[in-house]
Order: C-alpha cells, then structure tokens, then sequence
C-alpha cells in the first residue's frame, strides 16, 4: 500500500470514528463539531486532545457549547489567523515589490527628465538649423511635460505604499496582540514556543528554555464581588507588571482568561525560578487600585508553573509539565511558585 493510500485509509477511519462520537452522544453532525471530533481522532491539536480527554476521564458529558469553544478557540481562530498571515505576507513581499520598482521608476525618468531639459534648451538655441529639429523640439516638450506628471503621480503612489506598509505592520502587530492587556495573545506565543524548540532540536550546543504558566489567585472572586470592568484594570495591570520584569526576547502573553505565559529563552530553570519568586513578591506587594476612583481593591497575588525544556518534547509537552507544576502550586495553598517535577 502506497503512502498516500495509507493517509486516505487513516482519513477515512478518523471520519468513521468521528460520526460514531456524534451519533453516540447524540450530537447534530454540524461542521464545527465534525471538525472538532475529527482533529480529535486524528490528535492534530494537543489541547483539544486534553480537554476532552479529561472531560471523559470525568465521567461528564460533552456538551455542544464545549465543543463549539474548542472549535473556535483552537480550529477556527487557527485558520483565519493562518489565512491572514499568508494573506498579509504575500500582500508585503508585493508593497515592497512595488515601492522598489517605483522608486527605480521615479528616479530613471527624474534623470531623463533632467536631460530632456537640458536638449531642449540646446535643440532652441538651434531652431533655424532644420524643419525637423522643430518637430523635435515640439516632441521633446511634450515628453518632458509627461515626465513631470509622472514625476508627481509616482510621488503619489509612493506615498500610498508607504502608507500601506504601515497598515501592513499595524495588522500583523494587532493580529498577534491580546486587545485587552496588549500583551501578546496565545497564537503568538505558540508560534514563538514552536520556533524556540525547533531550533533547540536542530542544535548541537542548545541553549537552556523555560516556560512560566501563571495565574492569578481567587480572580473568579474578584470578577464577582467588584465586576468584569475593575477585574479587567486588575488583568491590564498584572500584564504591565509581568512586561516590566522581563528583558530581550522574552515574551509574555494572555494564554486564556487569567492565565498567562512567559518564554524565557536562555534561561535555566533556577533562573526562571528566581525571575518567579520575584515577580511574585513585587505583585503581593502592589496595591491594587481603580484608575478612575482611587479606591482600593487589596492585594493580588500569583501562582507560577514552571519547566525547561526537554530535547524532543515539543511545546505541548512542556506547556503540559508547566501547567501540572502550575496546578501543585494552587493546589498548595497559592502565592506559590513550583517548578516542573
């Protein structure tokens, strides 16, 4: 059996498995949950793969909701993200083009131009040699009127590009940026953790990374007793006091909710615990207040995961480990920070 025979037969027992789910648990056969189960079976998302895993091991139901957030979260954001991506590197690779060439053009006619000019100063001065030097001369001062108005239009187009590359690089950032915090969001971290173990695999001499999973203690609380808008400032100002204890290629994000995640390239896990013990201490000790009252709120504190990583592991994997050192360090008691076992 060829190779591509085997990926049609595979193909073919994730679509047979995927009904049998839906039909099982007497769920509608809608697209989004077809694509769901079928990544599913077909373990192409880790994260899809856990929810549902510990779902069942549960004992509870899945419901239709939990799917379709799953499908939003992790399938259908993905491929707009990724469409969007191609989208807007196909589009700089043609403003970038396109602004080269016209530069060239503008400057090529500019000097023509320049030429023309100068010959048709001379070509004057000689008017009475020839009949035709007048057709010449004519000719000569229309091309160089032309040149000036496509002197001016490139200006133009010029500056239209300039623009839209600014555009260009404002889409990207935005596209990889959480809209609250104005961190980064989840999609660019992922990315970022991909390239990071990628290029730790391929490399004889790899330099240590870790990822820190963190989360705010008793936020739900927070939410409840003073609301979604003042739990939003407490989100923007942890994130500012996360950004603010990180240098270089460092990255912090809004992995969901709030958690967030940091990626710490050349970092050991001693050092990524230090880093924790002191962000930690600094947000204990960070009176939280309303931006438009003054009136305090206390406290808040943070619980931290963290793990280096493992030659071969991949990102879930790690994002795993810091996670379940994550979840020691609540379970604990909170205001904790564990490393991965």
């Amino acid at each position: 059996m060829t190779t591509t025979d085997q990926q049609i037969t595979r193909h073919w027992e994730y679509a047979d498995a995927t009904l049998r789910a839906l039909r099982e648990r007497g769920l509608r056969p809608t697209p989004e949950l077809y694509h769901v189960w079928f990544v599913y079976f077909a373990e192409e998302n880790p994260e899809i793969l856990r929810v549902i895993d510990a779902v069942q091991a549960s004992g509870d139901q899945l419901a239709e909701d939990t799917l379709l957030q799953l499908y939003y979260r992790y399938i259908f954001d993905r491929q707009a993200a990724d469409f969007l991506q191609r989208g807007m590197e196909d589009f700089s690779e043609l403003v970038e083009n396109s602004d080269e060439c016209l530069s060239t053009a503008r400057a090529g006619l500019g000097k023509y131009g320049d030429l023309l000019g100068r010959s048709l100063a001379t070509l004057k001065d000689h008017r009475e040699l020839s009949p035709i030097l007048t057709e010449v001369i004519d000719q000569t001062d229309q091309m160089r009127q032309t040149i000036d108005g496509l002197h001016k239009r490139l200006d133009s187009y010029l500056s239209r590009v300039a623009m839209l590359q600014r555009e260009l690089d404002e889409t990207r950032e935005r596209s990889y940026t959480d809209g609250l915090t104005r961190v980064s969001n989840r999609m660019y971290f992922e990315e970022q953790l991909t390239l990071l173990a990628a290029e730790y695999d391929a490399s004889d001499h790899p330099e240590p990374f870790c990822v820190m999973m963190v989360d705010l203690d008793q936020f739900k609380s927070v939410n409840d007793r003073f609301g979604h808008r003042i739990g939003d400032e407490i989100l923007v100002l942890i994130a500012s006091m996360l950004k603010a204890n990180i240098k270089g290629r460092d990255i912090v994000a809004r992995y969901g909710g709030d958690e967030f995640a940091i990626l710490l390239p050349q970092t050991p896990l001693g050092d990524a615990m230090a880093l924790a013990e002191d962000m930690s201490k600094r947000i204990a000790a960070r009176e939280i207040k309303a931006k438009s009252s003054g009136t305090s709120y206390g406290q808040m504190t943070i619980s931290v995961g963290a793990a280096e990583y493992i030659a071969n592991e991949g990102g879930a994997k790690l994002i795993d480990r810091a996670d379940s050192a994550l979840y020691r360090a609540k379970k604990n008691g909170r205001n904790r920070n564990f490393a991965a076992e």
